[in-house]
């Protein structure tokens, strides 16, 4: 997998040379944004893959909403990020779900939404939103009060954009 930066949005390519997701962090909303259902390999060779492995270290509690969060070492489940009406149901179908799954020494990363299932959408794509500061859904890690959405941007986000910077004086 290829990264390219370009200015503060990072950039994934495939093997052929086609985008499949990037990275962006925008005001205030990290966004996840992927191509396709498509799933992706993150392997141990890959840079992704050990910031990967640092974040799905960490446990969280989170509220029990419509849409239920899951985490524990080996799988996440995360819903966007954004807002839905919990009294609509095309409304919550409409929410992406962003899914990573430890498999040996590869991670496993795709996304759903519930809408796949009730229309055949010919171009699926999928923004996962991260707001963090405390500006989005509930969830805390119980030893540092910081949130998942925090710990996106500094596990994931933030080395993968600073990775090539040298500082200089």
């Amino acid at each position: 997998m290829k990264k390219v930066i370009s200015n503060k949005t990072i950039h994934f390519y495939d093997d052929k040379n086609n985008e499949i997701m990037y990275i962006d962090h925008s005001s205030d909303e990290c966004i996840w944004y992927f191509y396709s259902d498509t799933i992706i390999n993150v392997t141990e060779d890959m840079e992704l893959y050990h910031l990967l492995d640092s974040f799905m270290n960490n446990y969280y509690d989170f509220n029990d909403e419509i849409l239920p969060n899951y985490k524990d070492s080996n799988k996440l489940i995360w819903y966007s990020d954004c807002y839905y009406n919990p009294d609509d149901e095309w409304s919550i179908a409409s929410v992406s779900c962003l899914n990573i799954e430890r498999n040996n020494f590869c991670f496993k990363i795709w996304c759903t939404k519930k809408l796949d299932e009730m229309l055949d959408r010919p171009h699926k794509t999928y923004g996962i939103c991260f707001s963090p500061a405390g500006n989005g859904k509930y969830s805390k890690i119980l030893n540092t009060g910081l949130t998942l959405q925090d710990d996106f941007v500094t596990y994931i986000y933030q080395p993968l954009l600073n990775k090539n910077k040298v500082l200089k004086r």
